[in-house]
């Protein structure tokens, strides 16, 4: 209101004396007048209210010695006094306003680097940044008008790239799923054994990265994630190495077993299928592929047991046919003729030797390829009942963990039945 005031005085003189310039000291007012809004455009009355108020003072005293005394020459001084302290008021006050938009803008780039604006608003933080940087250069030559201007574009594209980075936020989110995903298929495996540490850190960092995303500290969300996803996918390797590597030396160990045992001879496409499954796994897992390692050693364990048990059964068919064979001879130079006595006896029978004592039977089981042995013919052939079979698994529970799987050359107890 006041610098209204002095302009509209300056105004009024400059009317009233139109016919008379050379008693009026136009040109001293002018330039102190000039100089008060200089001083006014960089907030002197802020960074400098002393001397903006004594030029003030002293313009309006230039006006008022002039047209109450008619002193031209204290009017003139007065004029020329308010020029000084006005620009002594602005000298003062527009480094002080340059360097306060500096900070502003300052303050802004920072709270834009915080959300990571860098990376999720990297055009208008790169011309924030380098509008600060112009702006810093004018306030060093003393420009310091033009450095404000260039900080309040500067204040203003960091504001923007900020909010941009806000709305961008989600993809820290969507890092932070990724390293929970790696993490989930470490769990999965005996991840303490091979890569503990690395686990650690992956987790912890995690969490570090899930608080700042909360708190829009994203800067420090991406830098925690970064780091979780190191760990997460080092610990992911150690683990998986170790893991197929044992899962490679029981494959191993299975197919060599195999190779020796008598099911070489009779299983011989499973023994090729075991082999060429053990050279798939040791293939995926250099290459890195640990599932299809993991999955190819598994098959090859599995064809190699069957090879394996292939084995066993030939030598258990041969060594019933070996016990068939050396019965039959027994059979041919013993007497026909049949024993008894108070305790057990022997039996004739078409389909057999069979031994018993005063409680049970014994029975030799044959083989299934030629007379389909199982326990429910052998209860038709005693108790004339198909169904009675589990009273011989009962008698034998020690020998006979699966009522469907009986073993040629078993011999098993048959319960009388006691009339």
């Amino acid at each position: 209101m006041k610098q209204k005031s002095i302009l509209g005085i300056v105004l009024f003189l400059s009317l009233l004396f139109v016919a008379c310039e050379d008693k009026i000291p136009i040109k001293e007012f002018t330039r102190a007048k000039e100089a008060i809004s200089l001083a006014l455009s960089v907030k002197a009355d802020q960074y400098s209210p002393v001397e903006f108020k004594e030029a003030n003072d002293q313009l309006i005293k230039a006006h008022q010695v002039l047209i109450k005394d008619e002193k031209l020459e204290d009017s003139v001084k007065n004029s020329e006094q308010s020029y000084t302290k006005a620009m002594e008021a602005y000298n003062k006050s527009a480094v002080l306003y340059a360097a306060d938009a500096l900070k502003k803008a300052d303050e802004a780039i920072a709270a834009a680097d915080a959300v990571y604006a860098e990376k999720l608003s990297p055009d208008l933080f790169t011309k924030s940044r380098e509008l600060y940087q112009s702006a810093n250069g004018k306030f060093e030559t003393k420009d310091y008008v033009a450095s404000k201007a260039l900080s309040d574009e500067s204040y203003n594209k960091a504001v923007k790239a900020k909010e941009e980075s806000l709305d961008n936020k989600y993809q820290l989110q969507v890092k932070i799923d990724e390293v929970h995903s790696t993490l989930s298929k470490i769990e999965q495996f005996d991840y303490e054994a091979y890569a503990r540490e690395k686990y650690n850190i992956a987790k912890n960092k995690t969490a570090d990265a899930e608080k700042a995303y909360s708190g829009d500290s994203l800067k420090d969300g991406f830098d925690a994630v970064e780091t979780a996803k190191i760990n997460a996918e080092e610990a992911y390797k150690l683990t998986m190495e170790g893991v197929t590597s044992k899962k490679l030396e029981e494959a191993g160990a299975v197919v060599g077993e195999a190779e020796k045992s008598n099911g070489a001879a009779v299983a011989e496409e499973d023994l090729a299928a075991a082999k060429e499954a053990l050279s798939n796994a040791k293939l995926q897992k250099s290459n890195g592929n640990y599932d299809e390692s993991i999955t190819y050693s598994n098959e090859a364990i599995r064809l190699g047991n069957n090879v394996i048990e292939e084995g066993k059964k030939a030598a258990i068919a041969a060594a019933l046919v070996k016990s068939q064979k050396d019965d039959a001879d027994k059979d041919k130079g013993k007497d026909k003729t049949a024993v008894k006595d108070d305790k057990s006896k022997a039996a004739k029978t078409k389909k057999g030797f069979v031994e018993e004592d005063e409680n049970y039977f014994y029975y030799k089981v044959k083989t299934w390829e030629k007379y389909e042995e199982c326990l429910s013919r052998i209860a038709e052939k005693y108790y004339k009942n198909a169904k009675a079979w589990k009273r011989i698994q009962k008698a034998n529970d020690d020998l006979i963990k699966n009522p469907d799987l009986i073993q040629p050359g078993w011999i098993i107890k048959v319960p009388k039945v006691r009339k």
